[in-house]
């Protein structure tokens, strides 16, 4: 006859049972692989956007991602802190796992354009405090176009920049940029940052880390 477990021993049994359940369903969440998304706030209507898209249409194609997790938020301001703002606008931007803005430098000229030093400042000190990513250029995000076609560390202006891609290139400011090689541009805005003595994006013209964002998009291509 088959042995009865009851009482004591029973209520121990199944208080066992239950702790293992707990273990086996905690290293099911600890073993689940991170879910990767991004959330991306632009200053700029066409440009990065153009940019940023064309990234996000290989990741889709790839399977490697879903669509919900690739978000550029609404466009309402076009100075660094506007754009900040932006982003922390967006419904739910802290669910997703990377955060970033892209702003540009682009000092004030008398025309009225461009940004104040503070303005700029100010958006990269309160990204940092909220732990969102800023990826800079300066003068503009045009300085990370030219680089997959050559390397340039002599000051530029954002007319001067886009003036030269234009002439000697072909670029066309609305349309996706095809030219040149990534790897280059990567290698030569390492290089440029790593020829300053100190980090200073106010100043630092020409500069970018925008070569850090595509670091993390192409990363998504590997999970």
């Amino acid at each position: 006859m088959a042995r009865r477990v009851g009482g004591a021993e029973g209520f121990a049994s199944n208080k066992k049972a239950k702790k293992q359940n707990k273990l086996n369903t905690k290293r099911t969440i600890e073993t689940r692989p991170i879910k990767q998304s991004i959330i991306i706030a632009c200053e700029g209507t066409k440009t990065e956007c153009l940019y940023l898209e064309n990234i996000f249409t290989e990741l889709k194609a790839l399977h490697k991602i879903a669509v919900t997790s690739l978000v550029i938020a609404k466009h309402k301001h076009t100075d660094p802190k506007g754009v900040l703002k932006d982003l922390l606008s967006h419904p739910n931007y802290i669910d997703f796992l990377h955060k970033w803005i892209v702003i540009d430098r682009d000092i004030e000229h008398t025309k009225g354009s461009g940004h104040t030093a503070q303005n700029f400042n100010a958006a990269l000190s309160m990204a940092k405090s909220k732990g969102i990513k800023v990826a800079y250029s300066n003068p503009c995000f045009e300085i990370w176009y030219l680089l997959h076609i050559e390397y340039r560390d002599t000051a530029i202006g954002r007319a001067e920049l886009q003036a030269k891609l234009e002439s000697e290139y072909g670029y066309q400011k609305n349309n996706p940029f095809n030219y040149g090689s990534e790897k280059i541009a990567i290698d030569n805005a390492a290089k440029l940052l790593a020829s300053y003595p100190y980090t200073d994006p106010e100043n630092h013209n020409p500069s970018t880390n925008v070569h850090e964002l595509v670091a993390v998009l192409t990363g998504f291509k590997t999970h």
